[in-house]
This record gives C-alpha cells, structure tokens and sequence, in this order.
C-alpha cells in the first residue's frame, strides 16, 4: 500500500504501507538551524519494512534523534540513541510517517496543493507527558537543501507532575535547517 495515499486496505493485518514516492528519501541526514549561539540539529533515518506486532503490519517509517543548544549551552541531546537498536519506532524520540498536505494543520499558507509534508512525534525524555509533534517541508533553494520544520503541542498531553514545565526544552516554534554535507 502506498504511503500517503488515501486506501482502504491501508494498515491492515498483513498489509506493507511503503513510501513508494520516496518521500521520506529527501529528509534523511543532518540537518541544521543556526542563530547566534543557539542551534538545533536534527538527524533522520528511514527504517524500511518496520513490522508494527500490534497490528500485524509493515510500514516505512523516519526515525531521529536531535540536539538543541540555547546561548551556548546544550539543553538537550539524544543524538547517540540513533546508533542504539530500539525496542519500537516509539522509543526514538523523532518518529513517524504520517504525509500531509498543505491545508492538513498545521495549515501551510505558501504550499502548493499537492505539496507533501511529513508529520511526526517529537519527544522530550525529561517531558514524557507532553504531546508534540514536529512537521516538516523540505524544499531545495538554489541547491541549497532546506527543511522547515514546525514544532508545536499536538493534543492533550498527560498529567504532569506538580509544577512541571508545560512546553519541550525545544522552543515551539518554526526552524529552517540547512542539510550537513
């Protein structure tokens, strides 16, 4: 089954939900927001073939690990859990495979129709009660490989502790990361 493509048999017992447009092809790698002294990298990988047990089913998915620094001190890292195996997609704290269009929320005002986007979790470690998601659109200016990325609360989170902060240690918000060589 096609990823992205509206289909009955989609996520079914048995079924193989393949990114056949390659589109998660183009978000895989190092990717950069710079300014001043505060930075955000984010790394992507595709994970082919994923079998979800609880369903019964196969689907490619992106999974990623970041780092945000804020005025020069590190705020967050996860970048070393991408080179551990995981017991689920879930256990990465960037994952999915949801692919979106323009007018799908976050609504995107400069997309073309047909311009697809992709969706995923985005986790805090510190934060697991939080709900967020991050969607991003890759776009190539003058050969120069971007991706705007919006991070934002997606849902009701879970019931934090007492006094707990209500927001990731990532700002939300939009960064536009410039693919790493």
């Amino acid at each position: 089954m096609p990823l992205g493509e509206p289909n009955a048999l989609a996520f079914k017992s048995g079924t193989y939900n393949k990114d056949v447009d390659n589109d998660f092809g183009k978000y895989v790698g190092t990717w950069k927001f710079q300014q001043g002294t505060t930075s955000l990298i984010i790394v992507l990988k595709t994970k082919l073939n994923y079998y979800y047990s609880t369903k019964n089913y196969y689907k490619d998915i992106l999974i990623g690990e970041y780092r945000y620094i804020e005025n020069g001190t590190e705020k967050i890292n996860t970048l070393n859990q991408l080179g551990q195996a995981q017991a689920t997609a879930g256990d990465y704290n960037i994952s999915g495979s949801l692919i979106i269009y323009g007018t799908t929320y976050p609504k995107c005002d400069d997309c073309g129709l047909d311009e697809r986007r992709i969706k995923l979790a985005i986790k805090d470690p510190e934060r697991t009660y939080l709900i967020n998601a991050i969607v991003l659109r890759y776009k190539n200016e003058n050969g120069t490989e971007k991706i705007i990325a919006k991070i934002f609360k997606n849902g009701t989170s879970f019931m934090p502790p007492d006094n707990a902060p209500d927001e990731m240690r990532v700002p939300y918000g939009e960064y536009v990361l410039i693919k790493q060589p």
